[in-house]
């Protein structure tokens, strides 16, 4: 979805990485999404940039399988 963006980690980018994520963000919030999921693991350490850029609710890969072994641990 966000095009060239592993690319731009792959080749130690991130800056680039992030830039693509926020762009491919800003296209599914002008689309009228209302919640965006990073569901990659890469994609969550531009969380906080999509999150300034769209100032939508952001999930990432990450966030929600820490708060799915809290429920099954019971924490």
């Amino acid at each position: 979805l966000a095009d060239g963006a592993m690319a731009a980690l792959d080749r130690g980018d991130g800056a680039a990485h992030d830039a693509a994520v926020v762009q491919a963000a800003r296209g599914l919030a002008d689309a009228g999404c209302t919640v965006i999921a990073l569901a990659q693991f890469s994609m969550a350490r531009a969380e906080p940039a999509v999150r300034a850029a769209t100032g939508l609710p952001v999930l990432t890969t990450p966030g929600s399988a820490v708060r799915r072994l809290r429920a099954l641990l019971g924490a």
